[in-house]
């Protein structure tokens, strides 16, 4: 587990969260002394979504649209790659290790079977498992800060695609690597595919953001 930071002042310690929300970090446990166990009791008891920052717990903004967004692409995602076992596809509770140390939740994580140590699905609660696709739907209350560490993150864990969907614009970046800018920005008229990383999926981007039933 990452150590807890030490900061000078207030400003670097919010810089280093992402520039989040003061209403989004946890105050109990005190922040800088939190650890996996005490997220374990905030998702697993609670049904609180947080994410572990270098000793601070940092609640993800939720939302009814984004969480609509993310079933939608989710459904079609476990669609495509357990029929075809290609892995897992776990949603915003799937709680996963980085290997800076920090516990990442993505909205939607695929992990590859090929990512699993010997085909296996790990017991442990907070596996160290890189995204083999990492989904974030954009909510009101994220930063582009802190967007930008978690890309970092996941490639740096092993990720090879990285989703960002935006709600409010009705568009998705698609980022094949730690750039500040994505490789592509897809409009809801195009179709979103899944790549190198899901050769074979695609599903048309306004269908995630329809709001007909």
């Amino acid at each position: 587990m990452a150590q807890p930071a030490r900061f000078s002042t207030a400003a670097d310690w919010l810089r280093a969260l992402g520039d989040i929300p003061l209403d989004r970090v946890v105050m109990d446990p005190w922040p800088g002394t939190a650890t996996e166990q005490d997220l374990l009791v905030f998702v697993e008891r609670d049904k609180r979504l947080v994410e572990l920052i270098d000793g601070t717990l940092v609640e993800k903004p939720v939302g009814w649209f984004e969480a609509l967004i993310a079933s939608r692409l989710g459904a079609a995602l476990g669609s495509f790659v357990y029929t075809r076992k290609l892995g897992v596809i776990v949603g915003a509770d799937g709680t996963l290790r980085m290997a800076s140390g920090r516990v990442r939740l993505p909205d939607i994580a695929f992990i590859s079977k090929a990512n699993f140590p010997g085909g296996r699905l790990p017991s442990e609660p907070i596996p160290t498992l890189p995204p083999t696709l990492a989904v974030e739907v954009i909510s009101e209350g994220n930063t582009k800060s802190e967007m930008r560490q978690k890309i970092t993150e996941y490639f740096e864990s092993g990720s090879q695609l990285v989703w960002l969907i935006y709600p409010k614009t009705c568009t998705v970046e698609i980022f094949e690597s730690p750039s500040d800018d994505p490789s592509a920005v897809l409009k809801d008229s195009e179709i979103l595919t899944g790549g190198s990383v899901l050769p074979g999926f695609s599903i048309p981007i306004a269908d995630l953001f329809r709001e007909e039933i």
